[in-house]
């Protein structure tokens, strides 16, 4: 009950935001932009969305490598596709993660350590964006510095990546979080950490792994500011990229705030305040943002086909919400 709550809470302020967004909006510039959108820069941005997909599996590859866990590519291009399907459509974005761990596990004999290997994928992608937005705001003119929120966003996010690169390398501090919290009190918390904590540590002794699955994610975001680069060319924006390589990897980290469906709604507001900042109409904004996100939920319905076509695919293989 407190899960389908929340879940149309969230539904409620991405409808509530969408519409107060559309009403002091120009919708005629609106539909203008979409109808006039040009489909040679719309493939561009479909060839983007792959390549970020193939990149994607290849590093949750590398990581199940370094803890010896040999994995076929194809096995996870399908789990990733599905992963992919249900974050766009399940109210919640870690509903692909459920899917990913639940796979990977079947590798790796536990759930603990696909946890982990997650875990450790997710924070490689979020540091990833973070790094691209910290050099596009050094090397950006004044006027896109000045993006509200951006060097308060980006210092909170230093602290919070400096606190996590030290869990990582002093592992003394996790343990001591874990008995002052008193989880180490109970067994199974316990035990779970302990195998968490062998994942971490094989991957400290493996940091060309955690090196090159770095470089990979910087190569994936920049694929994102990319696909986001065509769709603003295809809808005839003057976007500059100094300011989309600010401003993609800042709405992406601030839309995984869990307070709406899938970013829908505090995307399309972000975006809107910071193409206003930067000298561009709000129906830009929009059009930007609606045909961005509607073009990814569109092309993530193949992991829809391969999820109903998959041998052991079932209503029960579904990850809640």
């Amino acid at each position: 009950m407190k899960r389908a709550a929340l879940a149309g809470a969230k539904i409620a302020v991405s409808l509530a935001l969408l519409a107060y967004l559309l009403s002091t909006t120009d919708l005629a510039a609106l539909e203008g932009l979409v109808r006039s959108a040009d489909l040679v820069d719309l493939l561009g941005a479909t060839l983007c969305f792959a390549l970020i997909l193939a990149l994607a599996t290849w590093r949750w590859r590398l990581l199940l490598g370094a803890l010896g866990t040999p994995a076929p590519m194809r096995r996870l291009t399908a789990s990733y596709l599905i992963a992919t399907f249900f974050n766009n459509f399940l109210p919640s974005n870690i509903g692909g993660d459920i899917v990913r761990v639940r796979d990977s596990s079947r590798l790796t004999g536990s759930v603990a350590t696909s946890l982990a290997v997650v875990g450790i994928d997710r924070i490689l992608g979020f540091g990833a964006l973070y790094l691209l937005a910290a050099i596009a705001f050094v090397l950006a003119p004044p006027a896109v510095r000045g993006l509200a929120g951006a060097r308060a966003a980006l210092l909170g996010l230093a602290a919070l990546f400096a606190f996590l690169a030290l869990l990582f390398f002093r592992p003394g501090i996790a343990g001591w979080l874990m008995a002052v919290t008193r989880l180490s009190a109970i067994g199974w918390a316990r035990g779970q950490f302990e195998v968490v904590q062998g994942a971490v540590h094989a991957y400290r002794a493996r940091l060309g792994t955690i090196w090159l699955a770095g470089a990979a994610s910087v190569a994936i975001q920049s694929l994102l500011v990319l696909y986001f680069l065509s769709i603003a060319r295809a809808l005839g924006i003057p976007l500059p990229a100094s300011a989309a390589f600010l401003m993609v990897p800042l709405c992406t980290l601030l839309q995984a705030v869990p307070i709406s469906f899938n970013g829908w709604g505090l995307r399309e507001g972000l975006f809107a305040l910071y193409f206003s900042q930067v000298g561009l109409p709000r129906a830009s904004a929009l059009a930007f943002s609606l045909v961005g996100a509607g073009l990814m939920v569109l092309l993530s319905l193949s992991g829809a086909f391969v999820w109903m076509t998959r041998a052991s695919g079932s209503a029960a293989d579904a990850p809640e919400a």
